[in-house]
């Protein structure tokens, strides 16, 4: 699905962690300390304190411009930051990961093939037209419409109907039972946009000559192309209790790490999330003009493996012995600046949103990430691999491919294996992702990947389902598949959760993909500023609705 692919490309190569008290917890490891030799574990908190005094304008950087605003095409960072301010969906993801009623109250199932959404009342567009269940109805149908040119299509794909049966009540009918759709309805697949509007929009909704229309706190101010995005308070808000602090945001795109260094340390910027720490992080961490803020996440880092039919990485010994011989913590002082922990599995504790002690109790039971060389080389050994290449797919254009490329590399060679880098442009990079001819070139490449969601198994989905949205490498297990299925149409948390965690544990040891790091999320913020969420959350919540001056 283009949705995932979008991500991959953006970030240069590309559905919650333990969360108590606002700190992160691996492994049974407290937050704030770490082992001798390793990652200094910084404490995870999954929002700054609320905001208390009024601000006329904010300045928020993103990496590049926004080109679409419409949550349909709402796929990779810029927009997604800037929509979620902007429309709100049915329910909404708190920053700790757990969802709560957005502008739908409760999702009922009164039979396995029927959901019925309750609306809730008095809600209001930015021109003051209430919200109809028939304007629900009509946004959730723009998801599973194939010929609308959404991202959204696949994880509506167990929908038939979607009908407004009732002033306040939406009804889907279900191919067969689906207990993920809450949270489906909780990020862009389930914001709500004005019927009338779009339609009179048409193909220009979502774009600088369209506009958009929803029921946000904030709305579309000025937008000029290649430059500044605005969005300003919407004094008409429906929700007072949650009117913003902040007057109007501006959204630059700021590509170049020194120009956003020099805009943050001036205060020309007054915030920004950082998909990777800058390699200014020190100098940013000293200043007084800024504070920056480490949060629990969604994201994995992680080698996709091209095809797990062919080639050296075939064998699955391989895969382990790769997964061995990598330096973790070279890895994370180099790039993430300790921003980011070794991974034991590809369903991080940023993921965790719900049963948090099933998917702690499991994440302790695997394998700490460890450089083992002795057994890594035994491993190639056994696979008769020994002298074998492994080629990986980077770019030299990006600090990250090149610096990951490189650690295989010389993992690779430490056990007995050649390696060699396909270096390709930032461009053709993306044919990874969208290419079964470019993957052919290739036995890996590299990712920074998260589900939509706090739940592994909506990423363990996306990579484990023949003809899933991430089925890159052909990865087929049937116990994972029906684990995955059985998850998805179990109502009961517990026993969803126990499906989940079998499954994790199957693809944990089969290695479709090699988890390498779990990165933070980093906020930057003004040090005069205060109130933004500190986790993924800020992805699909609007996460500036407590931003607002320190005193």
């Amino acid at each position: 699905m283009q949705g995932w692919r979008k991500r991959s490309i953006a970030t240069g190569v590309v559905a919650l962690v333990m969360v108590t008290s606002g700190c992160y917890r691996d492994g049974g490891g407290v937050a704030g300390t770490a082992a001798p030799g390793s990652t200094p574990q910084r404490e995870l908190v999954t929002t700054t304190p609320a905001g208390v005094g009024q601000v006329d304008k904010v300045t928020w950087a993103l990496y590049r411009g926004t080109t679409s605003i419409d949550p349909i095409t709402a796929g990779d960072y810029p927009e997604i930051t800037v929509t979620s301010l902007l429309c709100e969906s049915l329910f909404r993801q708190a920053p700790d990961g757990s969802v709560e009623p957005g502008l739908a109250t409760r999702l009922d199932f009164p039979d396995p093939k029927t959901a019925v959404l309750t609306l809730r009342k008095g809600v209001t567009f930015w021109d003051g037209s209430p919200m109809t269940a028939e304007d629900v109805a009509f946004s959730i149908e723009r998801n599973r419409d194939p010929k609308g040119g959404g991202y959204w299509v696949p994880v509506l794909n167990r929908v038939t109907s979607v009908e407004a049966t009732g002033p306040l009540e939406v009804t889907m009918k279900l191919k067969r039972a689906d207990y993920w759709l809450r949270n489906v309805l909780s990020y862009m697949p389930g914001m709500v946009v004005s019927k009338s509007y779009v339609e009179a929009k048409g193909k220009d909704y979502g774009t600088v000559k369209g506009g958009a229309m929803c029921t946000g706190s904030f709305e579309l101010g000025q937008w000029r192309t290649g430059d500044v995005l605005s969005v300003v308070r919407n004094d008409g808000y429906w929700n007072r209790a949650e009117s913003p602090l902040v007057r109007q945001i501006d959204f630059k795109g700021i590509p170049d790490e020194a120009t956003l260094t020099a805009a943050l340390l001036t205060g020309e910027v007054d915030g920004a999330y950082l998909e990777l720490p800058l390699s200014t992080m020190e100098q940013i961490r000293a200043s007084g003009t800024v504070k920056v803020y480490h949060g629990p996440s969604y994201l994995i880092d992680a080698l996709i493996v091209a095809d797990v039919g062919r080639g050296t990485l075939s064998d699955v010994r391989v895969r382990r012995a790769l997964s061995l011989a990598i330096d973790r913590e070279a890895y994370i002082k180099t790039l993430y600046k300790d921003s980011a922990r070794p991974a034991r599995a590809l369903g991080t504790p940023g993921t965790w949103g719900y049963e948090q002690q099933t998917f702690q109790s499991a994440w302790d039971a695997l394998p700490g990430p460890k450089t083992d060389l002795e057994t890594a080389r035994r491993l190639v050994q056994e696979a008769g691999a020994t002298g074998k290449t492994v080629t990986f797919g980077m770019s030299n254009e990006l600090n990250k491919l090149a610096t990951e490329a490189n650690l295989f590399r010389t993992a690779a060679e430490k056990i007995g294996l050649k390696a060699r880098l396909k270096a390709v442009s930032t461009d053709a990079y993306s044919g990874f992702f969208l290419d079964a001819k470019a993957r052919a070139d290739v036995d890996g490449f590299f990712t920074t990947n998260y589900p939509n969601w706090a739940d592994p198994g909506a990423l363990y989905a996306t990579l484990s389902l023949p003809g899933g949205p991430q089925d890159y490498g052909h990865y087929r297990n049937p116990a994972v598949a029906d684990l995955l299925e059985r998850a998805r149409g179990t109502e009961d948390t517990r026993q969803r959760a126990e499906s989940t965690v079998q499954a994790q544990k199957i693809v944990t040891a089969d290695l479709p993909w090699i988890p390498i790091v779990a990165p933070d999320t980093v906020l930057v913020l003004n040090a005069k500023l205060t109130g933004a969420t500190v986790s993924s959350q800020h992805l699909f919540a609007p996460w500036a609705g407590k931003l607002g001056a320190v005193g």
